[in-house]
């Protein structure tokens, strides 16, 4: 069904109130779509640029993040990447998909248009869709995200662990820095014990979840081929607080300034966000390189995990070979070379 004349949200005021404040699991009717369908997310898999598409494959221990795996997809057909997905331990992330699909781009100004409708104080910017197709039973490692997130559910059904923001316990001040400043995505540490302080909901198709900004979380997939829909964006305190901790990272790493400070009001956190925004215009400030995956494993749809391992030399993923080359270092291991494309 068309979403165009229909509202797509149905979330109580109660939901409305709390949402930003605390994790909230409210109600939405992508799954009423046929967006969402095997064979509109074969022609999805088919057409999308390999080189925003994401796969991993991963093992049954959500401490043991080493079994988090990157998967090479290059030559594999869309039907043939959803059947591996359908029957292996997979998960696959889509980026951009407003960028090249204009169903996906009118979709996620819909679904804006009707939150800002109801919530009058947020001011979402740079919008982003990622298409999320996983594995019945795979699972998404404990991990904080640097924006804000909905996940809207569509098919299948999953557990997520929600856990408390800025608590130090759970999650440490300076790998919330690494976060921030790109140079830390999914190795975060995680101990049994956290769970003691989670609250853990479970996802059926049409339920949309959402968590406070920084706020970790962890994902394991119950049931079915599970289809997401992850919508993350930025507001004016997101970016705040980006500012304050990659501000924090680089004047205590470049000139060994005290800077632990989190607080993201006041004098002495204008001077250092402006210190820091000023640097950055500069180009003083280093950026990381987008990171780049390395695998032997590819995508099988015959084999019982939907991967198999290559006999030869290893490979630069469909994701990282723009900006990278696959090089053999001195010790006879390989890595990924930037390319100096000046």
């Amino acid at each position: 069904m068309r979403m165009a004349d229909q509202r797509i949200l149905a979330w109580t005021e109660q939901q409305i109130a709390e949402f930003g404040h605390r994790t909230v699991v409210a109600r939405h009717r992508l799954h009423e779509m046929e967006l969402f369908s095997d064979a509109e997310l074969v022609s999805v898999l088919e057409n999308h640029p390999r080189e925003h598409m994401q796969a991993f494959t991963m093992g049954t221990d959500p401490s043991d993040i080493l079994q988090w795996r990157s998967v090479d997809i290059a030559g594999v057909s869309g039907k043939d990447l959803l059947a591996a997905i359908r029957c292996g331990r997979l998960w696959f992330h889509l980026f951009k998909m407003q960028s090249f699909d204009v169903r996906y781009r009118e979709l996620l100004e819909q679904l804006f248009s009707e939150l800002t409708d109801r919530c009058q104080n947020l001011i979402p910017l740079n919008k982003s869709a990622t298409l999320i197709l996983s594995s019945p039973t795979a699972l998404v490692y404990y991990h904080a995200d640097p924006q804000l997130n909905l996940l809207w559910h569509v098919r299948g059904s999953k557990h997520v662990w929600s856990y408390p923001a800025c608590d130090s316990e759970i999650m440490n001040q300076q790998l919330m820095e690494d976060i921030f400043a790109s140079y830390a995505d999914e190795e975060v540490p995680y101990r049994p014990e956290f769970d003691s302080k989670a609250t853990v909901f479970r996802l059926d198709p049409g339920d949309v979840i959402s968590w406070p900004l920084n706020a970790p979380h962890r994902v394991t997939n119950l049931d079915g081929l599970n289809v997401s829909l992850s919508t993350t964006y930025e507001t004016e305190e997101c970016y705040r607080r980006k500012l304050v901790y990659c501000a924090n990272r680089y004047f205590r790493r470049s000139f060994h300034i005290p800077t632990w400070s989190t607080q993201e009001g006041g004098a002495a956190s204008y001077l250092k966000r402006s210190a820091y925004r000023v640097l950055s215009r500069f180009g003083v400030v280093e950026v990381p390189r987008r990171r780049a995956y390395i695998t032997n494993l590819r995508i099988d749809p015959d084999s019982p995990d939907g991967v198999r391992t290559i006999g030869a030399d290893p490979v630069l993923t469909e994701f990282s070979k723009k900006g990278f080359a696959l090089k053999k270092t001195a010790t006879g291991e390989f890595a990924a070379v930037p390319i100096d494309r000046s």
